[in-house]
């Protein structure tokens, strides 16, 4: 079984990427929604020189709705609040003389506001929520259901919005080029809803590479839409990241519960010889004590117990204190566990 890693401030160091090696990570990932180039080649160079055979994952933004980086200032939102969202590119068309004090912009186009019946926006992993109240061409009027602070690059989720053409925009193409050029091992796309969305990862990088036989992608399912298209995106990819993260503001965390066993089920009676990996939310307790959770424990049991084929850390090893301990825990409940 595979355990990939994120690799961010309180891992990027090389004494904590030999650790982790050492403790039973098979991937670091570099997530490439907080793409910095220096640390990201300091980081290329050091894993590869503990372990010339070290696998690397580039993530991908994929069709990730994000507060544009436009947004001329940072600010706080109040319970109750009345916000307004638009697309990035009316936001700098109205910015500088608008009278609606809190105007949030996204990195949508203005038809997906106008074409979309949207009623709810939740932003960074559903821990601030906006109810849509009124809508225009423009704007979206939303009521702020919790306090938090509104920057630019921050994660939005739009349950059922249609986004429009899949794809691959010019970031993705820009960080999907720098990790050719880095001989990066294994690409991983976020939000995928077809097979189209991988067929373009895969054009790319013939266009530029030639080959592309000896880069791998993996397919992250986020949305509903991309969880009923599973058959033809596992075809076309080397594996799937069912991707809590973002699933659980997508669907909500009782439907995303029973859709993630629902396409286990799926996956091993088709008989998939691929990478199934489960991403986030797999040793949260951890990203602030040294101890797990019993329902943790037992969730990562029954995964690897329905057909689960590894683990993907996030924030308990990027960010959190304790990130070596985090994967040693989670080898040795592999290594316990996968022979039930």
């Amino acid at each position: 079984m595979k355990i990939i890693a994120t690799i961010g401030p309180n891992s990027s160091n090389r004494k904590v990427l030999a650790e982790l090696i050492n403790n039973g990570v098979d991937i670091f990932r570099l997530n490439f929604s907080h793409f910095y180039e220096s640390e990201f080649i300091k980081i290329l160079n050091d894993s590869r020189s503990i372990k010339k055979d070290i696998s690397i994952m580039a993530d991908l933004c994929g069709k990730k709705v994000r507060v544009a980086e436009n947004l001329k200032s940072v600010f706080k939102v109040y319970t109750n609040d009345i916000v307004y969202f638009c697309s990035s590119d009316v936001y700098s068309l109205i910015a500088n003389n608008n009278d609606k004090s809190k105007i949030i912009p996204l990195n949508i186009k203005s038809e997906v506001i106008e074409k979309n019946d949207i009623k709810k926006i939740s932003m960074k992993d559903g821990t601030m929520n906006f109810d849509i109240i009124d809508k225009d061409k423009i704007f979206l009027k939303a009521i702020a259901k919790d306090t938090g602070v509104v920057r630019g690059g921050k994660g939005c989720n739009i349950p059922g919005a249609d986004l429009g053409e899949n794809s691959l925009n010019d970031k993705d193409k820009e960080n999907l080029k720098w990790a050719i050029d880095n001989n990066i091992d294994i690409i991983g796309q976020s939000y995928v809803e077809s097979s189209r969305d991988i067929l373009c990862v895969r054009e790319y990088i013939k266009k530029v590479k030639g080959n592309q036989n000896d880069i791998k992608i993996f397919s992250k399912l986020e949305t509903i839409i991309g969880l009923n298209n599973y058959k033809e995106i596992m075809n076309c990819s080397d594996g799937i990241v069912i991707a809590r993260g973002d699933l659980v503001p997508e669907c909500g965390m009782e439907i995303s519960v029973e859709q993630e066993f629902e396409l286990l089920k799926k996956l091993r009676d088709d008989k998939y010889n691929k990478e199934i990996i489960i991403a986030t939310h797999v040793l949260d307790s951890m990203k602030s004590r040294l101890n797990s959770n019993i329902n943790e424990i037992e969730s990562i049991y029954t995964f690897i117990n329905n057909g689960a084929t590894g683990f993907l850390l996030a924030g308990e090893t990027s960010i959190g204190k304790y990130p070596v301990q985090t994967a040693k825990l989670l080898n040795e409940l592999i290594k316990r566990y996968k022979k039930y």
